[in-house]
This record gives C-alpha cells, sequence and structure tokens, in this order.
C-alpha cells in the first residue's frame, strides 16, 4: 500500500505543476482513501480546492484540521465572512507568517479599518528584502493610504513606481489628496503608457488592453471634470457607461455623468443612478463610491420633489452607513422640505449627538432657523478642523452677540487671538473690545498688530487710529505718542453742516439668520486598486 501512495504523490505532484487543480484533487481522494489522515493530502486538498474556488468545500476540511488556520481565514474572507477571518488571523501564533499578515490587512480593508491595514503593510516593507518583490505591497499600501484619506502624507515619500502601472495609477490619487492636479495627471498617464506597453508586452489583444486602462481613462475624466473640463469629461463617461467595462467603473461613470448634468436632465440622471444594482454596490464599490451613489440617488429624488422616495433613498443610506457624512445634509434638505412645522424640532433630537462635521453643520443650521443662535454657535464649537480661522470667529461672535451672549463672544475672540497672531483677529480683537470699552484690552490687541512686520499698510494706518482712541482712555500720553505718528491728513474745505448732511444714517439692527441650503452634488474618483 505505501507504494501505491508513494505513486499517487508522484502523479500528485506532475498535476500540480501542470495546475490541473480539479485531477489533483480527484488523486487526494485516492491517496485518502488508502491513507485516511495523512496531512499533506488534505493540506493538498484543501488549497486545491481554493484555486478551484470551492471555498465552502475547503472550509469544511481547514475547520477540521490543525495547521491550516491560514486556509481557513481565507475561506472566511473569500465568503465574505470577514470578521471571521480576522478572529482566525488573531489567534494565530506569532510571529505570523507573510501571507498571515498581508490576509490580515486586507480584511481590515474590507472592513474600512484602514489605519490597521497601513501598520501592518508598513511593516512588511520595512521587513521586506531588496530582493524582494513589493509591487503588491506597494499598490495596496498606497490603496490604504488613500482610502484612509491620508494619500497627502505620501506626496514626499517618493515611492518608486517599479513600471508598475498600478502603483502609478495610486499614486495619482495621492496627488490628488495632496491638491496637486497636474501631479496627478503626469501620474495617469505614465500609468496609461506603463498599462499599454506591459500588457502589449505580454501578448494581451487591443480589446484587452482597452479593457485594463478603462479604470485610468475614467480617472482622467475625473481630472478633467474637476479642472473645468466637464464636455471631455462627459463623453469618457457616457463612452465607459455604454461600454462592456468591469461594472463598478460602470457605476462610477453613471455617478459622474449625473452630478455633471446636475439638474439639467434629472430623469436621466436617475434613470443612470438605478441603473446601478445592489450586486454592484456591495460587490464592486467601495464603500464611499457605494455611500456616494446612494446618496446621489436621494439627492436627484428630492431636486424632483419626490419627497417620500428620496426618504426611502435617505432611510436606506442610514441603515447601511449609519455614520455617513452624506446623512446630515439630506436630512436637513428634506426636513426644510416637509411642511411638518415638527420636522426641523425632530431633526434636532437626531443630530444632537452627532459627531462628524456635516451632522454639527446640519444642527448649527437648524437651531438658527430655529431662533436658536446660541445653540448654533454652541455646535459650531464642537468641529476642531474649523476653529480659530478669521471666518468662523466672525460667525461665532456674530452668533453669540445675537444671543446677547458677550462673554461667549469674548471668549472666542480670546482664543482665536491666542491660538495665532493674524492680523485680521487681532484686528477685529480689538475692535470687539473697543466696543464693549475694555479700552485697555482693545489698545493691547492693537500694539499687538503694530508690532507684526506683515502688516498691510491700510490696515496699519487704521488700526494705528483705532490704539490712539483706545489709549486716549486709559493712557493719554501714549494716545500722543501714538498719534504724532499717524499721517498727515489733507484739510477739507467742506463746512460741518455739510458733513451732518453726508453722515450716514442708522440703519435697522442686524437679524442673524439661516442660509437657504445650497444644492450640493458629490463627485466620485474611482477607488484605489487594492490587488490581491
Amino acid at each position: 500500500m505505501a507504494t501505491d501512495v508513494q505513486a499517487l504523490f508522484v502523479e500528485l505532484q506532475t498535476q500540480l505543476q501542470r495546475e490541473n487543480y480539479q485531477k489533483a484533487i480527484d488523486t487526494c481522494n485516492k491517496i485518502r482513501a488508502k491513507a485516511p489522515n495523512d496531512t499533506d493530502a488534505i493540506r493538498v486538498k484543501a488549497q486545491c480546492l481554493l484555486r478551484t474556488g470551492k471555498f465552502d468545500k475547503a472550509l469544511e476540511i481547514a475547520q477540521n484540521v490543525k495547521g491550516l488556520e491560514l486556509e481557513r481565514a481565507y475561506c472566511h474572507y473569500k465568503l465574505k465572512q470577514v470578521e471571521k477571518a480576522l478572529e482566525v488571523l488573531s489567534d494565530m501564533a506569532e510571529p505570523k507568517s507573510k501571507s498571515a499578515l498581508h490576509l490580515e490587512a486586507q480584511a481590515h480593508y474590507r472592513l474600512n479599518n484602514f489605519n490597521a491595514a497601513i501598520r501592518i503593510y508598513e511593516a512588511l516593507l520595512s521587513n521586506a528584502h531588496a530582493s524582494d518583490d513589493t509591487v503588491e505591497l506597494k499598490t495596496n499600501l498606497i490603496a490604504a493610504y488613500v482610502a484612509a484619506g491620508r494619500g497627502a502624507e505620501l506626496q514626499a515619500r517618493g515611492l518608486e513606481t517599479e513600471d508598475s502601472y498600478e502603483i502609478a495609477f495610486n499614486k495619482s490619487l495621492v496627488a490628488l489628496q495632496a491638491g496637486d492636479v497636474v501631479a496627478a495627471g503626469d501620474q495617469l498617464r505614465h500609468a496609461d503608457q506603463l498599462c499599454r506597453d506591459s500588457l502589449k508586452a505580454e501578448g494581451y489583444s487591443s480589446a484587452e488592453i482597452e479593457q485594463e486602462a478603462a479604470v485610468i481613462r475614467v480617472q482622467e475624466a475625473y481630472v478633467a471634470q474637476i479642472t473645468g473640463g466637464e464636455d471631455r469629461a462627459l463623453e469618457t463617461f457616457r463612452q465607459v457607461a455604454k461600454s462592456s467595462a468591469d461594472t463598478g467603473l460602470v457605476a462610477v461613470a453613471q455617478n459622474n455623468i449625473a452630478t455633471i448634468q446636475r439638474s439639467k436632465d434629472l430623469f436621466d440622471s436617475l434613470k443612470r443612478l438605478r441603473s446601478v444594482t445592489n450586486d454592484t454596490l456591495r460587490e464592486k464599490c467601495s464603500s464611499a463610491q457605494h455611500q456616494v451613489i446612494l446618496a446621489n440617488t436621494a439627492l436627484v429624488l428630492a431636486l424632483m420633489h419626490k419627497y417620500d422616495e428620496a426618504r426611502d433613498a435617505v432611510d436606506a443610506l442610514a441603515q447601511l452607513f449609519p455614520d455617513s457624512a452624506y446623512l446630515p445634509p439630506l436630512q436637513l434638505h428634506l426636513a426644510l422640505a416637509e411642511e411638518d412645522p415638527s420636522a426641523l424640532p425632530s431633526l434636532v433630537e437626531t443630530l444632537k449627538g452627532s459627531k462628524t462635521s456635516s451632522g454639527l453643520l446640519a444642527l448649527a443650521h437648524l437651531h438658527c432657523r430655529l431662533g436658536h443662535p446660541g445653540k448654533a454657535a454652541d455646535a459650531l464649537r464642537l468641529i476642531p478642523e474649523i476653529q480659530h480661522t478669521p471666518g468662523t470667529v466672525a460667525t461665532l461672535v456674530a452668533l453669540y452677540d445675537a444671543a446677547l451672549d458677550a462673554k461667549s463672544s469674548a471668549a472666542i475672540v480670546d482664543a482665536a487671538v491666542n491660538h495665532s497672531s493674524s492680523a485680521v483677529l487681532l484686528e477685529g480683537d480689538g475692535i470687539a473690545k473697543l466696543r464693549q470699552g475694555q479700552y485697555a484690552e482693545a489698545a493691547a490687541a492693537f500694539a499687538r498688530l503694530l508690532d507684526l512686520s506683515d502688516v498691510e499698510p491700510e490696515r496699519r494706518v487704521r488700526c494705528l487710529a483705532y490704539c490712539v482712541v483706545a489709549l486716549s482712555y486709559v493712557d493719554p500720553s501714549g494716545a500722543s505718542t501714538r498719534a504724532a505718528t499717524l499721517p498727515a491728513i489733507q484739510s477739507s474745505n467742506l463746512s460741518v453742516e455739510d458733513l451732518v448732511r453726508r453722515a450716514p444714517r442708522p440703519r435697522a439692527p442686524a437679524v442673524v439668520t439661516a442660509l437657504a441650503p445650497k444644492e450640493y452634488e458629490i463627485q466620485l474618483d474611482d477607488s484605489p486598486d487594492e490587488f490581491e
């Protein structure tokens, strides 16, 4: 019997070399009929089942055999049981193999845990030998950075393209996130050339090459779209939408056609967005693309005044992506369209615990509409990325002034000035304190501004005059010293009566109110490639 089993293993080796995996499975069965507990035959059969895409059958074997943890995790991953795959991988002994780490990173990527994927890919790249092929690793590393919104971090790193069109393509997305549209276009042209040259050298037909290069064409069209070349972009998107390209790529093209059309042809836009099937959204689109297409569908329905259908679309988005940044503005748009007076207060309750910028902005808008400027300001103060900018400071001060909350208004200005020595902020701080009768503090703010070296001449003269006024209340001697540096003023022949007659009449006090929500479009660039 041992001789028979040995002969079968020789036969099995030949079949594996010829990549005849189905026959190899049959041979493994023959070996196991003679030696049921042969671990090599069991392991090879499981791997052959993986090669033939029979993941459920491979999983049945891997679950019952010690030492096949990686195969078991891979089966779960391919069967879209990604959390289970991570559970198996996390229980594997350290140090894990490169294959296990690659799979773990891909599982994190699939679950949108992009920073976790980045950590693993960075570790693999740092431990790679000079002779290792790192094309796939770099492709996936860049994809993870882009998906995490951290692509700009790679801009100055200079990762080699290694004649890979996949890397060149993903580097174009890095350039886009860094705001370098010119570099993005250069990388896409490089990717297109590498794609055509490499596939031609491998014997691909012209049609196959065009099919593979379609993703680059769509991304080039997107770059044209955001740089004013909408007609050229629209032509490319329509060509791809009518082609037999990958359904995920067609979905991107259909979405971007809708964004370019805006409100011109809403029926056509709705038809295009609805042509993207749920299977395509789940299987072919990234999470970001899935959200955008659902959000744009809801937006188009709202613009068509199909509010019931729009609400259904928003509910579908909320069910799949409860933390989506697109939800609050859509919910706000629909609430403002409601005739029910309870719609706005109800949405306030929904958005109260929001942590996203879009949610907090929508909440601030609602509070303004409901006549609560102080609460609107409180919501805006929870958005860290916009704090201390001149526009935000001015808005917060106006809101707190409307709420008669001078203390909070002053605190906002003080915090902004302590954070930045911007001339705009210092001038605003000084004027605010001057109006509130805080003359010493106002004089200090203007003095600090005048000590800056890069203040425009007109602002410098204006603030010097303000400083003199403030000092006149607390330090007359200092006011005289400052006043001596003011430029001479040409005398006028106007009489006092003429001046009084020309003086501006007092206006009605301004009322803080909210602007009507603007219609918005969401555009898609293509997602970074993640090659397994």
